[in-house]
């Protein structure tokens, strides 16, 4: 890890959410890691869900202290304005409005565990801490096509692990290839 890059302060904020809880005379709080972006006190962000939400940022906490700023990587604690606790869930991103298209769709390829032909058809994905139902095509052991049951804020390179619901067995690992591919008109 100590010779990886450090993470671009400037690049698109995306956070994906751990907890989300209200505290009396603060209101909504969400935890999550924050990877990639910046955050700032009074910033304007989206919470990407069920529903898309714009809110505010009222306030940021890490590692027990109050901070005005914050930048990857961080463990954060967001105040936020404009939403309550309970239209923010596990599995929603905190993103820079405007520059994340979500999607359903993606084309995948295989990083780790068996070949993609042999996993089942339904499966769930996990990406950040989403876990979402999705249906998996696949064009041959390396490569398929998914698509998820709710829309999520992904890009070219986003890493994904593949799992069987009915065994709740880990199938292995897939990299996003194609976060908005044409659709397939034949078998």
């Amino acid at each position: 890890l100590a010779g990886r890059p450090a993470p671009d302060p400037a690049a698109r904020l995306r956070l994906w959410v751990d907890r989300s809880f209200a505290i009396t005379g603060a209101g909504t709080v969400v935890t999550g890691t924050l990877a990639t972006g910046r955050l700032t006190r009074g910033d304007h962000v989206q919470v990407l869900g069920d529903d898309t939400h714009e809110v505010t940022v009222r306030g940021l906490q890490s590692r027990g202290r109050t901070h005005d700023r914050l930048e990857p990587i961080d463990r954060v604690a967001l105040n936020l304005r404009g939403v309550s606790a309970d239209q923010v869930r596990r599995g929603d991103a905190i993103v820079s409005p405007g520059l994340w298209p979500v999607t359903t769709r993606l084309d995948v390829r295989r990083m780790t565990g068996p070949g993609l032909t042999e996993a089942p058809e339904h499966l769930t994905v996990h990406v950040g801490t989403a876990a979402v139902p999705a249906r998996m095509r696949p064009f041959d052991d390396d490569h398929g096509r998914l698509t998820l049951a709710r829309p999520l804020p992904l890009m070219v390179g986003d890493r994904l692990v593949l799992r069987n619901p009915g065994t709740r067995r880990i199938l292995g690992g897939a990299r996003v290839l194609d976060a908005d591919p044409p659709e397939l008109r034949r078998r």
